[in-house]
C-alpha cells in the first residue's frame, strides 16, 4: 500500500467515530459538505435549521458542529451554546460570508474548498484535545 494510501485509510478511521451535524439552509452546500465529510469518514447528520439540528442532536451525540455564524433563525453561536447543553464537549466551526471580521477562531469563510472546510476541522481538533 502506498504511503499516502495508508494515511488516508488511517485518517478514515480516527474520523468514523466522529458525529458531525452540518447545519445550513443551503441545499447545496448540505448535500456538498455531506459528501465532502463522508469521504473523509466521518458519521454525518445534517439539517436546514435549527429546530432539525436541536431534534437530531438529541436522537444522538454530536461531537461537531458545522453552522452558519449568522443564519435567518438563530445565530451560529447561540446554536451552538444551546447544543453544548446536551454535549458539553462539542467542537463548532462556523461558516461566513465574506466581510466577516478577520481573527474569529474556528470560521471558514465562503468561498471555501473541501480541503479549507477539513483543514478547519482538524485545526478545531487539535485545540480540542
Amino acid at each position: 500500500m502506498h504511503e499516502s494510501a495508508l494515511q488516508e485509510a488511517e485518517a478514515h478511521s480516527q474520523n468514523d467515530s466522529i458525529e458531525v451535524l452540518l447545519v445550513t439552509p443551503d441545499a447545496d452546500l448540505r448535500a456538498a459538505g455531506e459528501r465532502a465529510l463522508l469521504r473523509e469518514g466521518y458519521q454525518v447528520r445534517v439539517a436546514a435549521h435549527s429546530g432539525h439540528a436541536v431534534l437530531a442532536s438529541r436522537a444522538r451525540r454530536v461531537d461537531l458542529l458545522i453552522t452558519e455564524l449568522s443564519a435567518p433563525d438563530i445565530s451560529g453561536p447561540a446554536l451552538a451554546k444551546l447544543l453544548k447543553n446536551h454535549h458539553p464537549a462539542l467542537r463548532v466551526v462556523f461558516m461566513a460570508n465574506p466581510g466577516t471580521p478577520e481573527g474569529l477562531e474556528h470560521v471558514v469563510v465562503r468561498p471555501f474548498t473541501r480541503d479549507d472546510l477539513i483543514a478547519r476541522i482538524a485545526a478545531t481538533s487539535s485545540l480540542a484535545s
